[in-house]
């Protein structure tokens, strides 16, 4: 009786496959995209600190007055912290506190405080929807944190029916509001400020 012998692949052909296998082994069994922190909104984020300043944004309903929102994440396990000034970088889209007194803020070790489920640090300066404004963040533990903030708009995810906490500060009387009115409604159009967006009547050339 004969006994059959299996064909098998010669061991360097195996070999080669093996190697070629493992980079994608590698690539694809560590660090995946969903196990790191990804922040979905128009704010923007810095980590290089004890404490992470994260989707940090100024709201505003009109020029050059509005309000610093961001979260506030406390790395450190035993360490406390805490906000205690916002200073001003660019002369030209600068942004202060209204009020000092309200920058101070505690930051507990190993928690985070959400100024949008507060009333959040309300800014003025010199400043429009759409503008970017650089301002340093100063911490208790010496950390300085100098980021540039969008200002958006109150509407959509920042609309106050959405944050309710928020206080958008409210407009000195009798500066520009007719004035800006009467532009808005003469050119027809919604203003800079306005939530209304503008709705496509047909296809754009070239998407079919």
């Amino acid at each position: 009786m004969s006994l059959r012998r299996h064909s098998s692949r010669p061991l360097p052909l195996l070999a080669v496959g093996a190697l070629l296998a493992v980079p994608l082994l590698s690539s694809c069994g560590f660090d995946y995209a969903t196990d790191r922190v990804n922040t979905i909104s128009a704010g923007v984020n810095d980590r290089s600190g004890q404490v992470d300043v994260l989707g940090a944004v100024v709201i505003a309903g009109e020029d050059n007055r509005g309000v610093f929102a961001a979260t506030l994440a406390n790395n450190s396990l035993t360490d406390d912290d805490a906000l205690t000034g916002m200073s001003q970088i660019d002369d030209e889209a600068h942004v202060a506190p209204i009020d000092p007194a309200t920058v101070a803020i505690d930051v507990p070790a190993n928690s985070q405080v959400n100024l949008f489920d507060t009333s959040g640090i309300g800014v003025q300066g010199s400043f429009a929807a759409g503008d970017f404004v650089e301002v340093t963040l100063e911490f208790e533990s010496g950390q300085t944190t100098t980021m540039l903030i969008p200002v958006v708009t109150p509407c959509h995810q920042y609309s106050p029916e959405k944050l309710t906490n928020l206080v958008l500060p409210s407009a000195e009387p009798g500066l520009g509001e007719d004035i800006e009115a009467g532009e808005d409604e003469m050119q027809g159009q919604p203003g800079p400020y306005s939530c209304e967006t503008e709705i496509s009547e047909g296809p754009a050339e070239g998407i079919h």
